[in-house]
């Protein structure tokens, strides 16, 4: 590899990165023309309470937004691979909820990884897919005093990955996204093998 061609290479690292890093800060604090901009036109976006266009998952956010949905989203380290003008971006991520369950404040914690397809369009990386990968989550109660029980048989119906998350939005009349990627799940290997042979492609 030539100094320039690894110079090229560390320029697109950093600003895939800061891209990832950004969507999140756009997404929570409600720069949504800022958050459209790290899309391309015809981007996919995956959430567990949306699947679709880009565009429409923004707006879904601003409507959400303005009826006091409160999300938090923690990046962190990144591993990215680069072929020409595609890359893979995968990064670690913590999803910070507050919401209503059976009548009792609660905030949920979800850990995770955000599996980006990126594309270069002219001197920018925009995001063309994104799927989350769930790890775990929990939920905790904010007023210690406060009872709370869960309906073990509606609980077992989500992913473990993101049951808490999925029973609090269902909760709220979301339309969950079952089958979403989860550690060592058959999903997960085949987000992996389609994400590689677009890349490769």
């Amino acid at each position: 590899m030539t100094t320039s061609t690894a110079l090229q290479t560390l320029m697109d690292r950093a600003t895939i990165t800061q891209v990832v890093q950004d969507w999140g800060l756009a997404r929570d604090a409600g720069r949504w023309d800022l958050l459209r901009s790290f899309y391309t036109a015809d981007a996919t976006m995956y959430t567990t309470w949306f699947v679709g266009p880009a565009h429409e998952f923004v707006n879904r956010s601003t409507e959400a937004a303005k009826r006091g949905a409160k999300a938090q989203h923690f990046i962190g380290a990144a591993t990215i691979d680069i072929q020409g003008d595609k890359a893979l971006a995968e990064t670690r991520m913590i999803l910070l909820a507050r919401g209503m369950v059976h009548g009792v404040e609660v905030d949920i914690t979800c850990y995770g990884r955000f599996f980006d397809q990126f594309v270069r369009q002219g001197d920018a990386w925009r995001i063309q897919k994104r799927v989350p990968i769930y790890e775990k989550d929990r939920m905790d109660v904010l007023d210690p005093a406060a009872t709370l029980q869960l309906d073990p048989a509606q609980l077992a119906k989500h992913p473990e990955g993101y049951r808490h998350l999925a029973y609090m939005q269902a909760q709220g009349g979301a339309t969950i996204t079952e089958g979403l990627p989860t550690p060592n799940s058959e999903v997960l290997t085949r987000l992996y093998a389609e994400g590689l042979a677009w890349l490769n492609t």
